[in-house]
């Protein structure tokens, strides 16, 4: 079922991993990212996760594969192949804890994992697994379905096939010294005002 998919993981890896110039492109990405950004302060663990997609999907553009990111318009995955299927995206940058794959507040029905997922992992890397590699390993909570990110990170260590070995940092701890999107792009239009520029602090 996630053929094309294991596929186009495979293509990127290979690349990235002969590539020391794409790798390092891509932590740098990572890296000023994380640093700017607390995952910590609710609101910009939202925009760290779009970034992420972002990010991929031009990773594996760079690799050869047709691939687009469809995040803001697609609820199911975030990158869509060319040839069919897609991925979902998920940073975890903690060092247990649960992976949220699917958050079902507000929603209707029943919600289950069923989607290729290239997973951003603090001290990992870049890994992919499926609900075919992990069968029966998500759960449903109160308001997300989840699965484990020690599931996944033995997972991918035991079959290194599905993991690219790439630098991913710690996010910045410190919130008093980390960015806001709302209070960036506040500031951004505040100083394009006449008067109200003169109190931007």
């Amino acid at each position: 079922m996630f053929e094309k998919e294991r596929l186009a993981f495979a293509k990127m890896r290979h690349v990235v991993e002969t590539n020391p110039d794409l790798r390092e492109d891509f932590e740098q990405c990572l890296a000023d990212l994380l640093s700017r950004f607390a995952t910590k302060i609710r609101e910009n663990r939202f925009i760290v996760g779009g970034a992420l997609e972002v990010f991929v999907t031009a990773l594996l553009r760079a690799c050869g594969v047709d691939a687009r990111d469809v995040g803001t318009s697609d609820e199911h995955i975030d990158i869509q192949l060319g040839e069919g299927g897609g991925f979902s995206v998920k940073g975890h940058f903690s060092q247990s804890g649960d992976i949220r794959l699917i958050n079902t507040l507000g929603a209707s029905g029943y919600a289950t994992w069923d989607s290729a997922t290239i997973f951003v992992i603090h001290n990992t890397g870049l890994g992919y697994a499926d609900p075919e590699l992990l069968p029966n390993k998500a759960r449903t909570v109160s308001d997300a379905v989840v699965i484990n990110s020690n599931v996944v990170k033995n997972f991918l260590y035991e079959n290194p096939g599905y993991l690219v070995q790439i630098s991913v940092p710690t996010p910045l701890q410190d919130e008093t010294r980390s960015d806001l999107v709302s209070r960036v792009v506040a500031r951004e239009i505040l100083a394009k005002t006449k008067v109200l520029k003169d109190y931007l602090h």
